[in-house]
């Protein structure tokens, strides 16, 4: 084989697994800032969650309303909530272009108003890679059942 032969070879396979790695990167990227919003959540770190979201931020809650990103962050201020752990599970990144979508599980355990509560959700967040980076654009929550 000569040498033309084998760089030509080589290019193929580059080009054939370019795509593939690029999306591992950014699903590892995104799997960091799931992260850290996890943990500024808990945190309480309001400017790493504001970093994180974007300004149009949607949120539809478990319980059927939906916030805008001002009103999920007075919310988080209000001090009627304060999350002490919040765990994920059941984590899948997936790549479209600009656009990831996360789908996983969540355990929080939490003082709600007062009151301790533990919360398990199936949750889908949107991410999208703008000219200020990954943003949150958006994020479903649905009740679980209580476990054992």
């Amino acid at each position: 084989m000569n040498q033309s032969t084998v760089s030509g070879f080589v290019l193929a396979l580059l080009v054939a697994f370019a795509p593939t790695v690029a999306t591992a990167d950014t699903a590892d990227q995104i799997e960091q800032l799931e992260q850290q919003r996890s943990q500024a959540i808990v945190n309480g770190d309001m400017d790493t969650l504001d970093a994180l979201y974007a300004n149009e931020f949607y949120y539809n809650r478990a319980g059927g309303d939906s916030l805008s990103k001002a009103a999920y962050f007075a919310f988080l201020q209000s001090g009627d909530i304060k999350v002490r752990r919040a765990v994920r599970d059941e984590v899948t990144i997936r790549v479209y272009g600009d656009t990831a979508v996360v789908t996983g599980v969540q355990h929080i355990d939490a003082n709600l108003k007062g009151q301790d509560t533990k919360v398990n959700l199936r949750y889908l967040h949107v991410w999208v890679n703008g000219p200020g980076g990954w943003k949150l654009v958006a994020r479903q929550a649905t009740n679980l059942p209580a476990q054992n």
